[in-house]
Order: C-alpha cells, then sequence, then structure tokens
C-alpha cells in the first residue's frame, strides 16, 4: 500500500529538511515524498535541490497552505495521503501504525487515521488529545463519532491524519476561500469527519514545534472566531453535509461562537469600558462553555477496540 506524503512549505528553510527527514525515516518504506514549495524566497530550493530523487518537488506561486496541499493532493499517486508541515516531524513507526491500522479497520468503514502529538512549545508539552480534552478507553481502536466531538473542539489534523484516498475525494479538498486563509485543517477535518469513523492511536506519534520566527502570521482570536462560525454556518446549510450534522450541539456552538464574536470586538475597542466589558462577556461565556462541556449530557468520544 502506497502512501502519499504531502509537505507544503513556504520560507521554512530552517526547519524543512527536519521534517523530510522525518517522513524519509518512516519504517513504512512503501512511500513517496511530495514537497511543495509554496512561492519560498529564502534557500529553501536549494535545500530541496540535496535530497535528489529521494522526494518530488513542485514549486508554484504563493497560494497560501489549501492551494500547496490540494496541488500535492493532486500529484499524489498513494492510496492513504498524509501531511506533514514543514517545521514539524514524525516519529518513525507512525506510518507503518496508521497503515496497519487502516487495514485492520477497512471492513468498518474507517476513513482515516489520527494519532496523538506530543506538542512542544516555551511553556511546556502537551498532548494533542489532552489539549483537545479527547480521553481514549482503548490505546488504539475506532472512534465512531468525530464529527459530535469536533463541532466543539480543535484538533491537531493535518500533521497526524492518514486519510483514505477515496474518503478524501469523497469529503472534498481543502477550502481556498476561507478568510484570511485560516482553519483549512479543521474545515476538512470536519466534513472527512461526517463520511464515517475514523481510527485513532493514542500514543504520541508526532512532535508539533511552536513556531519561533516571524514568517507564521499570528492570527487574532476574533479572527480565529470568525471564521470557525463561518465554517459551521457553511456546514449546517451545506445540502450535503448539513442534514448530516448533530442539529443542537451545532446550534449551541453557533450560538457561542457569535456571542463570543461580539465579546472580542468589545475586547478591542478604544473605549476602556467597553474593553472591560467586552473581557468580562469572555470570561463569562467561556466558563459558561467550560461548564456545558463536563455536563453528563456533553457528547463524549466513543470509542472500541479494532
Amino acid at each position: 500500500m502506497l502512501v502519499s506524503v504531502i509537505i507544503p512549505t513556504y520560507n521554512r528553510a530552517k526547519t524543512i529538511e527536519r521534517a523530510v527527514n522525518s517522513a524519509l525515516a518512516q519504517t513504512w518504506k512503501h512511500l513517496e515524498v511530495i514537497v511543495v514549495d509554496d512561492g519560498s524566497t529564502d534557500n529553501t530550493d536549494e535545500l530541496l535541490e540535496a535530497y535528489g530523487s529521494r522526494i518530488r518537488v513542485i514549486r508554484q506561486k504563493n497560494g497560501g497552505p489549501s492551494a500547496a496541499k490540494n496541488t500535492g493532493i493532486r500529484a499524489a499517486t498513494g492510496e492513504i495521503i498524509s501531511f506533514l508541515d514543514s517545521d514539524d516531524s514524525w516519529l518513525p513507526p507512525k506510518t507503518e501504525r496508521q497503515v496497519n491500522l487502516l487495514q485492520r479497520t477497512e471492513s468498518s468503514g474507517v476513513v482515516c487515521c489520527v494519532c496523538n502529538a506530543r506538542m512542544l512549545n516555551s511553556t511546556g508539552t502537551v498532548t494533542s488529545f489532552r489539549k483537545a480534552g479527547l480521553y481514549p478507553k482503548h490505546e488504539e481502536g475506532i472512534w465512531s463519532n468525530p464529527a459530535d466531538i469536533l463541532i466543539t473542539t480543535f484538533l491537531l489534523f493535518n500533521q497526524v491524519a492518514a486519510v483514505r484516498r477515496e474518503a478524501l475525494a469523497q469529503a472534498g479538498y481543502f477550502r481556498e476561500d476561507l478568510p484570511y486563509g485560516l482553519n483549512e485543517d479543521y474545515d476538512f477535518a470536519l466534513r472527512l469527519a461526517l463520511i464515517g469513523p475514523w481510527a485513532f492511536i493514542a500514543e504520541p506519534l508526532m512532535e508539533w514545534h511552536e513556531h519561533t520566527d516571524n514568517i507564521s502570521r499570528t492570527y487574532s482570536q476574533l479572527e480565529i472566531c470568525a471564521t470557525t462560525r463561518k465554517i459551521l454556518m457553511d456546514m449546517g446549510t451545506s445540502p450535503r453535509f448539513g442534514p448530516m450534522l448533530p442539529r443542537a450541539t451545532l446550534n449551541r456552538r453557533l450560538r457561542y461562537l457569535r456571542n463570543s464574536h461580539y465579546a472580542l470586538r468589545l475586547k478591542d475597542h478604544t473605549n476602556p469600558s467597553l474593553r472591560l466589558l467586552g473581557r468580562s462577556l469572555l470570561l463569562c461565556l467561556r466558563k459558561n462553555e467550560g461548564l456545558c462541556s463536563r455536563l453528563f449530557a456533553t457528547r463524549r468520544m466513543l470509542t472500541r477496540q479494532a
């Protein structure tokens, strides 16, 4: 089974070798590594040339993360598609563990496999599952309700997912029209979650590294909130995906995002009194959301052994 590894990159000369080397060091050797250089202006091109025929490099004008990933998907020939950001890295057994699990769960209609990740930053280390509030009962297996969870939770996705090619085609490619070019991974993951169950591996098999240069833009809370709200609104009105969404959970999440957007606008106001009001509203909203997430009725991650 061929795995296509897609590495989009833009001005990541400082980290691209770490990413490529981790892909080439996978214990699963039946793979192709496709690096999409999205218009880099540093010496990324020179570094990639040193790999010769071990990788395939596609160069294009800068179009953003979604455009780069979509270019890689169109060029890929593998039955499984995996993505790796050019400033992150995989542990050697990641691909092999995911392929084996996808093969074992094929009869269950599993569309992709996600693994846990170590998120390394200046404040310490946390796993992506814990950050998303995911506590599976098994070390690996089948996750039957990913859409229920992803409506209200961000899960590190691009770097930890191995996706069946036919499922990717059903879900559609990455959106290139989102505001600020943001949250394309969340949008894609939610569509994929509506198609079928996922496989999961609770062990961290990937390392996410905090951005340490000025190339990656830091998005504001307001931008993230606005884009997330647009994604869910678009999904809810989609003739194809809308009927698949749990409507009560979706509506509650949209209310929270609408109110949060209003509070964040107040928080950034020039009037000190309105800024204080915005911070207070935001604090109340987040406390209430945290309380709701702890209620027994709130959806939990439902898993079973493969």
